[in-house]
């Protein structure tokens, strides 16, 4: 009984995260206003990573952050973004995998990137990481529940609001590094 309970209890938070996604993403549909401040992108880098951290302490992040890297936009989407990225490094390498995070600015704008040395993507699957459910092979390594296919979207979807893009390049075997850019 107890076994099931706890089931019904996990798969009760997977749907309720499922729906806070597909509300998410409705809402991006629907053009909300996005809470625009000036965000100090090397302090809300830093927080994601410190959260990222203490969730999976088996993934080693290391954090690389330039001085004072801005950007207008609203930071709680933005933390959003970042931490989605964080979670999607850790559920798709296994264990003892090496996530690297850094911020820098250049002329055309401020970056974010996440990279992993995990088992990478096939240029099929970097054609389609950023539609709405869609998910890689599932022979591949997952060290979570599966997840709804809707992260990566989400990440997509928030910076083209904020008038930016996510781009990742990869390769089987040599792992993932996913760049935002927030255009100046």
């Amino acid at each position: 009984t107890r076994e099931l309970i706890s089931r019904i209890e996990k798969e009760s938070m997977r749907m309720g995260y499922l729906v806070e996604d597909l509300l998410m993403l409705a809402r991006m549909d629907q053009s909300r206003e996005l809470v625009i401040t000036d965000v100090d992108l090397s302090h809300l880098v830093s927080e994601a990573v410190s959260s990222a951290q203490a969730a999976g302490p088996d993934h080693p992040v290391t954090l690389d952050v330039a001085h004072d890297v801005r950007t207008q936009g609203d930071a709680d989407k933005i933390y959003q973004v970042v931490t989605n990225l964080l979670a999607n490094a850790r559920a798709h390498t296994p264990a003892g995998t090496q996530i690297h995070v850094a911020t820098y600015s250049t002329e055309d704008g401020s970056y974010v990137t996440v990279a992993d040395n995990g088992p990478g993507l096939t240029s099929a699957d970097q054609l389609h990481i950023f539609e709405r459910f869609y998910r890689v092979d599932t022979s591949r390594q997952r060290s979570s529940s599966d997840g709804s296919g809707l992260g990566l979207s989400i990440v997509d979807e928030v910076m083209k609001a904020h008038g930016g893009s996510v781009s990742v390049a990869s390769e089987p075997g040599n792992g993932a590094t996913f760049t935002l850019h927030f255009k100046s």
